[in-house]
């Protein structure tokens, strides 16, 4: 491993951290040497010994996971302070989220606010107190916010979600041209679709046909997605500042045009 992708000495946070993308980027990063604090409300209540951090600490890392709802500020402020405290925050990797479909006309009140309290208001928590800490520190750091392509372009029957994920993706644009002075590079990754649990609903049939849309043929894997995280949070990313990195198998910029 190249010295710029070692992160031994860093302390990051991994929000959504128990299962799919969340996991794997929390483990990646402490196999790249970080300290890694899994933030959820399910990772710390696991007694199997098959939490993130368990599973990080089974092989030689350091991690702890800490409960933490997201969308309450006061609660941000005060697990994201006290993890500063004790381990300092050198990186935030923003993955908690949540999906709902619906058209407009199909969304009700509750699920427009259930998707953005989670997947902007809570990004916006997290990153305002991990920004007040590096900024206090005065040594810069990483912000890497899981986006979706979904924020990129519409995608029928997902109003709440395409909304939330494209006020996110903004959001981290405005960030990190805001912070980029002060060594604090705040950048985004807009998976495709993903092998986790999230996107077993859709049926075989539905994946055939968006795997067909796919240039590489294939869905990511959250490894993958992960390796994307870790280089955005290491020193190979520096000059990097308000960037989208789509991570989606050319699905995006090459969707083929269907014929007959």
């Amino acid at each position: 491993m190249g010295t710029r992708l070692d992160l031994n000495g860093k302390s990051a946070v991994v929000t959504g951290g128990s299962r799919g993308i969340g996991r794997a980027v929390a483990i990646t990063l402490a196999d790249a040497g970080a300290r890694v604090t899994i933030a959820d409300r399910s990772d710390a209540l696991r007694n199997d010994g098959l939490s993130t951090s368990d599973v990080i600490r089974s092989r030689g890392g350091h991690a702890e996971s800490v409960l933490l709802d997201i969308s309450s500020s006061p609660e941000v402020d005060a697990t994201m302070n006290d993890i500063a405290g004790r381990h300092g925050i050198d990186i935030l990797v923003n993955n908690a989220g949540t999906i709902v479909s619906g058209t407009v006309a199909e969304t009700s009140d509750e699920s427009w606010r259930a998707i953005f309290s989670v997947n902007v208001d809570g990004t916006f928590y997290c990153t305002r107190a991990a920004i007040r800490h590096m900024l206090n520190r005065g040594a810069g750091g990483k912000i890497v916010n899981i986006a979706s392509v979904s924020g990129l372009r519409a995608n029928q029957g997902f109003a709440a979600y395409c909304a939330a994920k494209g006020a996110l993706i903004n959001f981290s644009r405005q960030v990190g041209i805001d912070y980029g002075a002060q060594g604090i590079n705040v950048n985004a990754v807009a998976p495709g679709f993903v092998e986790t649990e999230m996107t077993a609903m859709y049926d075989a049939s539905i994946r055939h046909a968006l795997e067909a849309q796919t240039p590489n043929g294939k869905w990511a894997t959250p490894q993958q997605i992960a390796d994307t995280v870790l280089f955005l949070s290491s020193g190979l990313s520096d000059h990097l500042c308000g960037e989208v990195i789509a991570v989606d198998g050319g699905w995006l910029v090459g969707t083929p045009v269907q014929v007959g």
